[in-house]
């Protein structure tokens, strides 16, 4: 039903989709900012209480996490935060590197492509990324790549691309928690990875764009996986740390 307020305007009720969304949101964000950690058991009744939603969306929103990896079900378990496991890593790092490679083409399969204000944009974003690099904290230095990178991508116009490139986003920032990764060497990155990427799709040197666009997501994904590797090594507990290795056959 549809309510009208003295204004005329058609109020809907919060549907049961909708529920399930606002519920899956929020325990994805707590997930990426590390309020509940690989292993913790997500129990749908506490969950309902902390959402103020009824039970149904709660379980609906566990089971699309599920298929977002964020969280594992299992059955007479439950369902709990998933560890962050290197085909993971490799998989989101490959289909985020394939993306940026489709915007690359569109954006400077011809001249003219790029919009004024999407340079402006790169630009300020290119600065920026050497002005953060200076400071202490790396966190203005992340929040600053991701935008660079997301920019470059919504700059093509392409919906489907710029839709999965962004929902990928939340599972690098749950890797950058999980794994606790420390950005070293930021002021030579900032002008190797994101002020030369820049300059090369503002002069449509597209030969150029995808060879810095591949080295920039190949660091990430090695400096990743070292991390996963060393937690192995050093024969931390996997769970301590949120870190699952495939086995032999290359599967958890």
């Amino acid at each position: 039903m549809r309510y009208a307020n003295d204004r005329g305007a058609i109020l809907a009720p919060m549907t049961q989709m909708e529920s399930t969304q606002f519920a899956a949101e929020q325990i994805r964000n707590a997930i990426i900012a590390g309020r509940f950690k690989p292993g913790d058991r997500l129990v749908e009744q506490q969950l309902t209480d902390m959402l103020n939603v009824s039970r149904h969306p709660v379980r609906e929103a566990l089971r699309l996490l599920a298929r977002e990896g964020f969280v594992e079900l299992k059955r007479n378990k439950g369902a709990s935060v998933s560890a962050v496991d290197a085909n993971s890593v490799i998989e989101v790092y490959n289909i985020r590197m394939a993306l940026g490679k489709i915007a690359l083409d569109h954006l400077l399969a011809e001249s003219g492509r790029l919009a004024p204000a999407d340079i402006k944009r790169l630009d300020k974003l290119a600065e920026n990324a050497v002005k953060f690099a200076k400071l202490d904290s790396q966190a203005e230095t992340v929040r600053n790549d991701f935008e660079f990178q997301q920019a470059i991508v919504d700059a093509t116009g392409l919906q489907r691309t710029i839709r999965y490139f962004s929902e990928l986003t939340a599972d690098v920032r749950r890797f950058n928690h999980q794994l606790g990764v420390v950005y070293t060497n930021r002021k030579a990155d900032a002008d190797k990875y994101v002020v030369k990427l820049f300059e090369s799709i503002r002069d449509g040197d597209l030969h150029t764009a995808h060879g810095i666009w591949q080295a920039k997501f190949a660091k990430a994904l090695q400096r990743y996986l070292s991390l996963i590797a060393d937690s192995e090594s050093d024969g931390a507990s996997r769970n301590s740390v949120g870190v699952q290795t495939p086995g032999p056959s290359g599967r958890k």
